[in-house]
């Protein structure tokens, strides 16, 4: 019980830091391109997504390494191990950051963005330091995870978060340029660094020292930074790098500005809504994996498609009715090139939010070639789309490459999974909700039409939740067990809370099965 309630507190500070992070973030990124504008926001939007793929590929594979291994030989009882560990992860990261690092800076100097070229020591310059503070920050936050310390990493996540959107705030007012903003993200990154190192000595996390790592543990550790530092790699160069890349090249920085804002607010939307069973899948799916095998991960990945479809269900409908209303809402007039681009990317977005089940599967299987596979297979048919169609047709073909690979990987995912663990999807329970929310979603779009308001679009997501919900349930879509953790939670509002779990325990008479059929109609 002592376990339980420690992993169920763990989840919720991680999940509650990261919804301050994500609704902190989507201010401050709003005050930035209401200050900057369509053109100079686009500069900045790639200036932070450049950043992002560099503390990706300086960091590949090290954060979820130093996750797995440090907890691991914790576990057996080796915390002698656990810090000889973190000692060599420490200095992997340190030596990958520096070659990364300096590979961009040859290049930049070389070949600059025609954008920097003005300033380019002083952007250069403050790209490197964002870039190593903030890889440094995801490494120290990983291995704090691996000794069970979860509040120095989010805890610091929250306070830069506010600390962020005071400075951008006060900055905005200002009407400071890129470079500052751009330079307050670095500083940031700084502060981050410095705060979780002292949260892990306050919270006395061993530290790195000297130490022999066994033979045997030395040689599945290269053998797993290898594969997974392969797949981080494809990952980075599928982190929109051809849409982005190809759009910087051949489009203007206003598309890019448009397609980052998508991009941000699709993010959050998919965080909010998904975050938490992702926090929660993998370990659970690496204990079934450990007791049954891949064929025992059969019956959980059935179970966790059904429940990812229901919220990409629920993305994808509340995309077609709010992107409009929502990017006018909070970033003006200015920015409505963004608003075809949102709604492509929750309406995909949602369609493949069943991706976090099958990925998890494959790597709680020990999978990670098969996942290096798609990977590989996903960024060349993104390659050959991007440079098809953006070259011609701009942000029209940005949307359609990032459509259709992400498509692509969603049935390719979908196949290797099935083939490794023997999965019957249920069919018959994706199709009716699908049903539900093309009717909720009807519905919303009807009333967003007859109301001629700019927060008609709120009244339009009320009534595509509150129909798809009620149509999930009339479609006998949840199981018992599902109804019962709502009346659970709405037991604990007082009396009034009560009587509405009461109410849902009765519908529990629509509930699927107990257990996932066998084939489901």
């Amino acid at each position: 019980m002592k376990n339980k309630l420690a992993l169920l507190r763990n989840v919720a500070l991680v999940a509650a830091a990261g919804y301050v992070e994500a609704a902190v973030g989507l201010l401050a990124g709003v005050l930035i391109a209401r200050t900057l504008g369509p053109s100079d926001y686009g500069h900045y939007a790639f200036a932070i997504w450049l950043c992002g793929v560099l503390i990706m590929a300086g960091n590949h594979a090290l954060p979820m390494t130093s996750i797995k291994f440090v907890a691991e030989a914790r576990g057996s009882g080796r915390e002698d191990v656990a810090a000889a560990l973190v000692q060599r992860l420490r200095r992997l990261q340190t030596a990958s950051s520096m070659l990364v690092l300096g590979i961009f800076a040859v290049v930049m100097l070389l070949a600059p963005l025609s954008d920097w070229r003005a300033q380019l020591p002083a952007m250069l310059g403050i790209a490197v330091v964002a870039v190593w503070a903030r890889a440094s920050f995801w490494m120290f936050g990983a291995i704090g995870k691996g000794f069970e310390a979860f509040v120095p990493e989010n805890l610091a996540l929250a306070l830069t978060a506010l600390a962020n959107l005071i400075l951008v705030s006060l900055l905005a007012w200002r009407g400071a340029s890129v470079e500052i903003f751009f330079g307050l993200y670095a500083l940031l990154g700084l502060v981050s660094t410095v705060l979780v190192r002292w949260l892990l000595r306050r919270s006395r996390v061993v530290p790195a020292v000297s130490g022999t790592i066994p033979a045997e543990l030395s040689r599945r550790l290269r053998r797993h930074l290898l594969l997974t530092g392969v797949l981080m790699l494809i990952t980075v160069a599928t982190y929109r790098a051809v849409e982005m890349s190809l759009l910087k090249i051949h489009s203007t920085a206003e598309a890019v500005g448009y397609f980052a804002i998508a991009g941000a607010l699709t993010k959050g939307a998919v965080d909010l809504l998904g975050g938490g069973m992702s926090a929660v899948l993998l370990p659970a799916m690496s204990r079934r994996f450990g007791s049954g095998g891949s064929t025992g991960l059969a019956g959980m990945l059935s179970e966790s498609s059904r429940l990812y479809w229901f919220i990409g269900m629920m993305i994808a409908g509340l995309g077609l009715s709010v992107s409009e209303g929502l990017v006018r809402l909070l970033y003006g007039s200015r920015y409505d090139g963004a608003i075809p681009v949102l709604m492509w990317q929750l309406l995909v977005a949602g369609l493949v939010m069943v991706n976090g089940a099958t990925a998890a599967v494959l790597t709680a299987s020990d999978r990670q070639l098969d996942r290096i596979r798609i990977s590989a297979c996903t960024l060349t048919v993104n390659l050959a789309l991007g440079l098809t169609l953006i070259p011609r047709f701009g942000l029209d073909g940005a949307i359609a490459s990032t459509t259709l690979s992400q498509l692509f990987e969603t049935v390719l995912s979908s196949w290797f999974a099935r083939r490794r663990t023997r999965v019957r999807y249920q069919w018959g329970v994706m199709l009716r909700l699908l049903l539900a929310a093309a009717i909720a979603g009807a519905l919303s779009m009807g009333l967003l039409k007859a109301l001629h308001s700019p927060l008609a679009f709120i009244a339009a997501a009320v009534v595509f939740l509150a129909v798809y919900l009620l149509l999930s349930v009339l479609l006998r879509t949840w199981r018992r067990a599902e109804f019962e953790i709502v009346a659970n939670l709405l037991s604990r509002l007082g009396h009034r809370g009560a009587r509405l779990g009461d109410g849902v325990l009765r519908l529990g008479r629509y509930a699927l099965p107990d257990e996932p059929p066998h084939d489901d109609v």
